[in-house]
């Protein structure tokens, strides 16, 4: 009878250390995201849907220092700020390759625009 009573005292023991370890490791699946502060170059690429009539941009920022780039999702608000070229800083939070502008305006700050070349004019 002592037998039993210490098996299930060692398998309640057991249960009572991987249950909280668990909970651990499906909260890691799923990472919040970093808070971070990024400066780069903002590229676009265009998606056509010539079927559907319509075209959907993604953003990028392009890191200089480390070579990185960045899939960055912005509201609207933010997207009509920012132009291919523009070197900007973005608040936000890093989740992967994935930066995700903060929602305030004041997150995604354009600290240098491309310079604006008049079409047949040599650079």
């Amino acid at each position: 009878m002592w037998r039993i009573l210490a098996f299930a005292s060692v398998v309640a023991l057991a249960f009572a250390v991987a249950a909280p370890m668990a909970r651990l490791d499906a909260g890691q699946a799923t990472p919040l995201g970093s808070p971070v502060v990024v400066e780069g170059t903002v590229a676009m690429s265009i998606e056509d849907d010539f079927q559907g009539g319509r075209a959907t941009r993604h953003y990028y920022l392009d890191h200089p220092d480390s070579g990185k780039r960045y899939d960055l999702r912005l509201t609207p608000c933010q997207a009509n700020l920012v132009q291919p070229g523009m070197r900007v800083r973005v608040m936000g939070n890093l989740v992967g390759a994935i930066l995700t502008a903060d929602q305030p305006d004041r997150s995604v700050v354009v600290l240098d625009a491309p310079d604006v070349v008049a079409p047949g004019k040599a650079r």
